[in-house]
């Protein structure tokens, strides 16, 4: 499959997840990608789940907790899951069902400690995120995701599913209809992260020992859940031609050394996005950066 048949709809929507330990740009390629599929004609919406998110940095454009139009960008809209207002909605939805099926008070208290746990946080915006991905508003969805170990979480998530059920029913032997329709939306979605017709994993890191091996790490582990990268974007990689000093030189040769292992570990297509002058922010940017990518802009 080559790399555009990964990037673009075929007659499902698609879904992209960008992972890799913290710094390594994933911002900047999911922004580019995103860009260079709305400019396709292809309805795009770009997604934070990170909570120190950058995304409307990158953009040039503010990003808030309801998908709304990137100015300047037809076709493109973006959304930032926050965390913490993600876990208050959630808490307080699961405790006022609790309240309106009639569980003891001791039971409801219980379930609030409960859900004070750290994984609350994350369990919320997955479920935000299942929100994002059950609607048919959009024909591409990129998701700019949090760093490695905290992304492994939150797709890991799903398969505690049934836990969080049992803490909500845990003095009734009967689940809601609500909790079965939630575990198929969830499944449904496990099932999607799982098809390399619908989605595609991109691991995102600099041609360097820590992050490649991090990002081969957090592969390996997401394959063990039936879910396989897609892509690999190096990043910060120095031109060839830019190597002209001794100090570069020496570090090109360190990069093309790296650059060789992530062609080793990965099977999939390794894109490069070159070592720039100035930091990436802004449409014009990105749209140049992801023709550079992907090719130059074609009929949808």
């Amino acid at each position: 499959m080559d790399v555009l048949a990964k990037i673009t709809p075929n007659g499902h929507r698609r879904t992209l997840f960008f992972a890799g330990k913290g710094g390594v740009g994933k911002t900047v390629a999911s922004c580019l990608t995103a860009v260079w599929l709305a400019r396709q004609g292809y309805k795009t919406l770009l997604l934070t789940t990170d909570p120190a998110a950058h995304l409307g940095d990158v953009l040039g454009a503010p990003v808030g907790d309801a998908a709304a139009p990137v100015s300047g960008q037809p076709n493109l809209w973006a959304a930032k899951i926050d965390p913490k207002t993600a876990a208050a909605a959630y808490k307080t939805r699961i405790l006022d069902d609790a309240c309106q099926r009639g569980r003891p008070a001791q039971a409801i208290k219980i379930m609030a400690e409960e859900l004070n746990s750290p994984c609350t946080e994350e369990m919320a915006a997955f479920d935000k995120f299942i929100d994002f991905a059950s609607q048919t508003d959009w024909q591409a969805v990129i998701f700019d995701t949090a760093p490695t170990g905290h992304t492994l979480r939150l797709i890991e998530l799903p398969m505690d599913w049934s836990q969080q059920i049992d803490i909500k029913v845990f003095a009734s032997v009967e689940t809601s209809a609500a909790d079965d329709v939630a575990k198929q939306r969830f499944g449904q979605v496990i099932e999607m992260m799982r098809d390399p017709a619908q989605s595609t994993f991109a691991f995102v890191m600099y041609p360097e020992s820590t992050p490649i091996l991090e990002a081969w790490r957090a592969a390996q582990e997401l394959g063990t859940v039936g879910i396989h990268a897609g892509l690999v974007v190096a990043n910060f990689v120095i031109p060839p031609e830019q190597a002209t000093t001794p100090f570069v030189r020496a570090r090109r040769a360190m990069q093309e050394k790296y650059l060789a292992e992530i062609s080793e570990r990965f099977t999939t297509p390794v894109l490069q996005i070159p070592l720039l002058p100035q930091e990436v922010k802004g449409l014009e940017m990105l749209a140049v950066l992801g023709e550079q990518l992907y090719g130059e802009k074609v009929a949808a």
